[in-house]
C-alpha cells in the first residue's frame, strides 16, 4: 500500500482547542486581549518594539508599503523568486517591482546586484530568508544606510531563524510574517507586521481598522479591514507556546534529511552560513528533471511535494502579459534555480521512518 505523506501539516492539539473555547467561554470572537497577547508574544521572541496582527500576511505586506508612502510609478527592488505577494503588494500601490537575481548559495536575493538596481524612484528593498535560511542581511542594512533606501523585511518563512545570534523576523524598517497552514507556527490564515517605528506603528493601527482614528466612526485614513479574530490569535498563542518543540522537531527532519542525501550526485542543497540558524520552513534540493520526478514522487510513492517557485515571478501572467508594470534586471540563477528546485515534505510531527521513505524515493527515481 502507497504510504500518505502530505509536504506540510502543522502541529495541532488540545492546547489550541482549550483556546478556542475559551473564546466562546468569554463570547469574544473579533479583535480583544487574546490580540493583544498574541502581538506581545510576538514582540518578545523577535525583539521588535511594535507589532500589528492582521488578517493575513499579504494585507500585512500592503500596509507595509501604505505606512512607508509607496506610490504611483514608485520602484521597489527585489527577488526574482519568491512568493506572488511579495511583488503583488507593490503593485497595489501603482508602484514597479524591479527583479533582481538570487543568489546560488541560498537562494535568496543577491546583494551584488542591488546597488545596479538603484535609480532615482527606487523607494524601498524588499527581501525574504528562503524557506527560513537567512539572507545578506548585514550588507543588505549597509546598502540602506548608503543610500537612505527602507528595507522592507517579507518574513513570511523567517519566524524561528537566527542571524549573529539574534531573531529573524523584524529586521526591516518595517517587517512582515504570514501564518498560513503551512507555516513554522499558524493561526490557519493571519499576519503581523512588526517595527521598531512608533509613527508607523500608530498609523498601522490606524489602517488596520478600516482608516479609524481614535474616535469611533471617525476615519482619517483609508484604511481596511484587516483585523485578526481573537479565534486567531487564540489559535496562534497556543502554537507560539511550543513553537520551540516546533523547531527542535522541524531541525530533526532537516538533519536526517541531510545524512541520507551527504554523498548522493544529482540532490545538491543550499549553504547556510556559519553565523546563521535556519528556521526550516522548507527543506529544498536542486534536481534534474524535476518535474517528471515530483509526479513521480507523488504518483508511485504518494510523497507530496512543493515547487517553491516554478517560475520567476516576471514570468507571471499578471506581470508576463502587459498587465502590470515590472523591470528586470539579468536573472541567471533565478532561471536555473526556478527549474530544479524541489521542497520535500517536512513538519513536526515526521516520522524518522517516513523521512527514510521520502529520502529513499528521492535517491531512487533521481538515479
Amino acid at each position: 500500500m502507497i504510504k500518505k505523506i502530505p509536504w506540510a501539516q502543522p502541529l495541532i492539539g488540545k492546547e489550541e482547542l482549550l483556546e478556542i473555547k475559551d473564546c466562546f467561554k468569554n463570547d469574544r470572537f473579533t479583535q480583544g486581549d487574546k490580540v493583544k497577547k498574541f502581538e506581545k508574544y510576538l514582540s518578545k521572541i523577535t525583539n521588535s518594539k511594535y507589532v500589528v496582527a492582521v488578517s493575513n500576511g499579504t494585507v500585512a505586506l500592503d500596509l507595509a508599503y501604505k505606512v512607508l508612502g509607496l506610490k504611483q510609478n514608485d520602484e521597489v527592488i527585489l527577488p526574482a523568486l519568491s512568493y506572488i505577494s511579495t511583488a503583488s503588494a507593490i503593485s497595489y500601490q501603482g508602484a514597479i517591482p524591479v527583479f533582481i537575481d538570487v543568489n546560488k548559495e541560498n537562494n535568496c536575493i543577491d546583494v551584488t546586484k542591488i546597488e545596479k538596481a538603484i535609480s532615482k524612484k527606487t523607494k524601498a528593498i524588499s527581501f525574504i530568508d528562503y524557506g527560513g535560511n537567512p539572507a545578506h542581511h548585514k550588507e543588505i542594512k549597509q546598502i540602506s544606510k548608503k543610500y537612505g533606501i527602507p528595507i522592507i523585511h517579507d518574513a513570511a518563512q523567517s519566524l524561528g531563524a537566527f542571524l549573529n545570534n539574534k531573531p529573524l523576523g523584524a529586521n526591516g524598517d518595517i517587517s512582515t510574517m504570514s501564518f498560513h497552514m503551512a507555516k513554522v507556527m499558524t493561526t490557519i490564515e493571519g499576519g503581523a507586521i512588526f517595527t521598531n517605528n512608533f509613527r508607523f506603528y500608530k498609523k498601522l493601527l490606524v489602517l488596520r481598522n478600516i482608516g479609524e482614528g481614535p474616535i469611533k466612526y471617525n476615519h482619517i485614513l483609508l484604511g481596511t479591514n484587516a483585523r485578526m479574530t481573537e479565534l486567531q490569535a487564540g489559535f496562534g498563542l497556543a502554537q507560539l507556546k511550543k513553537l520551540n518543540f516546533i523547531l527542535k522537531q522541524r531541525k530533526r527532519v532537516a538533519k536526517l534529511y541531510d545524512s541520507k542525501f551527504k554523498k548522493v550526485k544529482n540532490i545538491a542543497k543550499f549553504k547556510i552560513f556559519k553565523n546563521a540558524k535556519h528556521a526550516n520552513f522548507f527543506y529544498p534540493v536542486m534536481i534534474p528533471n524535476r518535474d517528471s520526478i515530483a509526479k513521480k514522487l507523488k504518483k508511485i510513492y504518494g510523497i507530496d511535494t512543493r515547487i517553491a517557485y516554478p517560475k520567476p515571478i516576471y514570468k507571471q501572467d499578471m506581470y508576463a502579459k502587459n498587465k502590470l508594470k515590472f523591470k528586470k534586471l539579468k536573472c541567471k540563477n533565478t532561471e536555473e534555480i526556478s527549474k530544479k528546485i524541489l521542497n520535500l515534505p517536512i513538519y513536526p510531527q515526521m516520522k524518522n521512518n517516513e523521512i527514510d521513505y521520502v529520502a529513499k524515493a528521492l535517491i531512487n527515481l533521481v538515479k
